[in-house]
């Protein structure tokens, strides 16, 4: 696409706000956007409230401007009100300004520093169900308050929209649904090596290797994986790799694993940023999470040609048709991963017949292009 060429954008500046860069599936969203504007000789930058941040440098290798806040916690009253004037300086430093927020703090913080420096648009973001755990309850005015000031709200799957207009009592035309996409030509990896990879793990080629990526918290199912995988008859030969940044719960997780004796079966792979690689190397993906807003990791799997398995939670139904794209099975229910773990490592034609299925719909769907094109119409739509 060439959008640059008589662009209305070409005299406004994107800034998106979001709380930090470290590893998640928010965060790399706001880097592709941001990727993909630059692309189209769109003026944008990131502006993470708190510095640092596992995925700052893969920003900045892509030439994005990352302008920090240098916020520390919201207790740090100091830090707190010295980064939101810096934020209110740099939106009214850039002319014809569209702020555009990711996360509940940063749509706070956001929206509020939009209106007081005169940007021209303010888009906020809503990207997981409140009913699900989402949203802490402390923290709903604060977001009653971002959904009133921002011209438009963004969410990635249809089910937040249908929770927003019960809860929130939110004008239906304020709200859009814009899917998350992929970089697919990251799954097309010239001149690999499975076996090679697999090796690296300790995987046997008789081996069935399950994958998930997720950042350690409560509401991600880990706990119901390693419970499940304790009583997941041995002659599958089936191993579990998790991947994902602690934000919580990892030393509680390998603790259980120590105690099933499970220490040779599931391995914790830590944050990797060779996310690709890894799951062109596997055999299946499972999520067993208790909330998901519309799963990168789950579009990540799909692009991989994994069969997936997946919580039947928010938006996870919306990319997931049961029994066409992958197995959907009720969060919590042990048995229910069991059996649907054994029903993908026991029916090959229906394995390759999902990944198939999944492989073609994420290629149609869900590529990074689509995505930015979806938020540069909103862009222009913003300046009429």
């Amino acid at each position: 696409m060439n959008l640059s060429l008589k662009n209305p954008l070409d005299e406004s500046n994107i800034i998106i706000v979001i709380d930090s860069l470290d590893g998640g599936g928010a965060e790399a969203q706001a880097i592709k956007l941001a990727s993909g504007l630059k692309k189209e000789n769109i003026k944008v930058s990131i502006f993470p409230l708190r510095s640092g941040g596992t995925l700052t440098k893969q920003a900045k290798n892509q030439n994005i401007e990352i302008v920090e806040g240098g916020f520390k916690s919201t207790r740090n009253i100091k830090s707190f009100i010295k980064g939101f004037l810096f934020l209110c300086k740099t939106i009214h430093s850039k002319k014809n300004a569209i702020v555009h927020t990711f996360l509940p703090f940063s749509n706070f913080v956001g929206s509020i520093a939009g209106i007081i420096s005169g940007a021209n648009y303010i888009i906020t973001s809503r990207r997981g169900l409140i009913k699900l755990n989402y949203l802490k309850k402390k923290w709903r005015i604060f977001d009653k308050i971002s959904n009133f000031l921002s011209d438009k709200i963004v969410v990635n799957a249809e089910a937040i929209i249908d929770e927003m207009l019960t809860l929130d009592s939110v004008n239906p035309n304020k709200v859009i649904c814009i899917r998350n996409g992929i970089n697919l030509e990251k799954f097309r990896i010239k001149n690999y090596d499975r076996n090679y990879i697999r090796s690296q793990f300790g995987l046997l080629e008789s081996e069935f290797a399950w994958v998930k990526v997720a950042n350690f918290s409560n509401i991600k199912g880990h706990k119901d994986l390693i419970t499940s995988f304790k009583n997941l008859d041995p002659k599958y030969q089936a191993k579990l790799f998790l991947v994902g940044k602690d934000i919580g719960s990892l030393d509680e997780l390998k603790t259980l694993v120590f105690k099933y004796g499970l220490q040779d079966r599931i391995k914790f792979l830590g944050f990797r940023e060779d996310i690709p690689e890894i799951l062109l190397s596997m055999d299946g993906y499972i999520c067993a999470s208790y909330t998901e807003g519309f799963s990168n990791a789950i579009l990540e799997a799909m692009a991989s040609g994994l069969p997936i398995i997946a919580t039947n939670v928010g938006g996870n139904s919306e990319i997931i048709k049961n029994k066409i794209t992958g197995l959907l099975f009720k969060p919590k229910d042990k048995n229910e991963i069991i059996n649907t773990m054994i029903e993908i490592m026991e029916n090959k034609p229906l394995s390759e017949k999902l990944s198939k299925e999944a492989l073609k719909t994420v290629n149609e769907k869900y590529s990074t292009k689509k995505m930015v094109e979806s938020y540069i119409d909103i862009y222009k739509k913003a300046l009429k």
